[in-house]
C-alpha cells in the first residue's frame, strides 16, 4: 500500500468520524430542544468563555484547558431560576489528554451571603493533598461526613456553622440507587451556590430526576 493511499485513507477516517459526530451533535440538540419547549425552558447550544466570571470564586472553572460550557438549560423549580449546563476540561498531554466533563447547575440568589466554600468527595488525591498540608474541616462529632468529603473555605468558622449537622447527614444519606455516600460536588460564595455530578448532562429522559436531584440540594441551602 502506498504512502499516498495511507493518507487519503486515513483522511476519509477522520472524515467519517467527524460526520457521526456531528450528526450525534444534531440528534442530541434536537432531544434537550423538545425537552426544554415542553417543559418551558430556554436551550442555548454553548456559551463561550462563560466560565470566566465565575473562576475567582469556583475552582473548577480554573482547571484545565481548552474548557467548554455547552447545553445550558434556564428555567425555573421551586420558584428559583436555575442554569443546568454541561461543562468540560482537558488535561494531560500527547497521548494522554483527557477531556473531563460534569453535569452541573448553578443558582444565583441576591438575598443570600454564603461563605466561599468546596464540598468533594474524598479520595485517594484529596488524602494524599491533605498530608502535604491542604485544609480539611473535620467534625469530630461525625466521623462519617469528615471521611465521605473534603470540605474547605476561606472562613472556617463561617463554613463550619453553614453545614450544620441536619445538612451533614442529607449529604451521606444513601442516594437513589442505594450507593453510600452520594458523590455530591458543592461550592458557595455569597449569592451564587454550584452543584455538580461527573459525567456529561443526563439524556432528556433522565433530566427530571437530575435536576429535582440538584433542586434537593439547593432547598438545603438556599430554602
Amino acid at each position: 500500500m502506498t504512502p499516498i493511499l495511507f493518507v487519503v485513507l486515513g483522511a476519509g477516517a477522520v472524515a467519517a468520524i467527524g460526520a457521526l459526530a456531528f450528526a450525534a451533535d444534531r440528534r442530541r440538540q434536537a432531544a434537550l430542544a423538545e425537552y426544554c419547549l415542553v417543559r418551558g425552558y430556554r436551550l442555548e447550544r454553548e456559551r463561550h468563555g462563560a466560565q470566566d466570571a465565575l473562576a475567582e470564586a469556583f475552582a473548577i472553572f480554573r482547571q484545565g484547558r481548552n474548557r467548554r460550557w455547552r447545553w445550558t438549560i434556564n428555567g425555573s423549580m421551586g420558584s428559583r431560576p436555575f442554569t443546568a449546563f454541561e461543562y468540560s476540561y482537558v488535561t494531560g498531554g500527547g497521548n494522554s489528554n483527557q477531556r473531563h466533563r460534569f453535569a452541573l447547575i448553578l443558582w444565583e440568589a441576591p438575598e443570600a451571603q454564603l461563605p466561599r466554600f468546596s464540598l468533594v468527595p474524598e479520595g485517594f488525591f484529596q488524602r494524599l493533598g491533605q498530608r502535604f498540608g491542604v485544609k480539611d474541616f473535620d467534625f469530630d462529632e461525625d466521623p462519617e461526613f469528615s471521611r465521605a468529603y473534603q470540605l474547605q473555605g476561606d472562613e472556617e468558622a463561617a463554613v463550619r456553622a453553614l453545614f450544620t449537622p441536619g445538612r451533614r447527614t442529607f449529604l451521606t444519606a444513601p442516594g437513589l440507587a442505594g450507593d453510600k455516600p452520594p458523590r455530591h460536588h458543592l461550592a458557595g460564595a455569597g449569592s451564587r451556590l454550584v452543584w455538580w455530578r461527573d459525567g456529561g448532562l443526563p439524556r432528556p429522559d433522565q433530566l427530571d430526576q437530575f435536576l429535582a436531584d440538584g433542586d434537593a440540594v439547593r432547598r438545603q441551602f438556599l430554602p
